[in-house]
């Protein structure tokens, strides 16, 4: 296993692109983890829900990476203000993929509520990984002379 230097350079330098990599073995697992639990405990999740929610969340992680490669590259000592515009587009965005998905399907109340929680638990997990990366890069970037 690669040790990451978190020392400066080095780390931002990649730090995109590592991101990228943790995200997907993140939406992999719970991929197999979604499809684990319909298998054998028959939890009712359709696979155009599963897809709609690996989509979404493949899309999101591709901007969060573009969004961080692009504000080390500006050189800026803070990027904070961007993770921020990045959360809350990300987060009307989920709203507006559930709300479509339930008006393109017709879906409501208890119809609507697995594809609600499969969603759900891919954003928070997908958000604590984008809040500890972000907070790993800020550090850095302040420590850099």
């Amino acid at each position: 296993m690669r040790r990451t230097d978190l020392s400066g350079d080095g780390f931002l330098k990649h730090a995109p692109w590592t991101y990228w990599q943790y995200s997907l073995w993140l939406i992999a697992g719970l991929t197999l983890v979604a499809l684990l639990l319909s298998n054998t405990l028959y939890w009712p999740v359709k696979a155009v829900e599963l897809v709609v929610t690996v989509v979404f969340s493949l899309l999101s992680s591709a901007a969060m990476a573009l969004t961080m490669r692009k504000m080390l590259d500006t050189g800026r000592r803070s990027i904070l203000g961007a993770f921020s515009a990045y959360a809350a587009l990300r987060f009307l965005a989920a709203i507006a993929v559930i709300v479509g998905y339930m008006l393109i399907t017709g879906a409501r109340r208890q119809q609507l509520l697995p594809f609600v929680i499969l969603f759900s638990v891919f954003f928070v997990i997908l958000d604590a990984l984008d809040a500890v990366y972000m907070v790993k890069v800020q550090r850095v970037l302040e420590r850099k002379p």
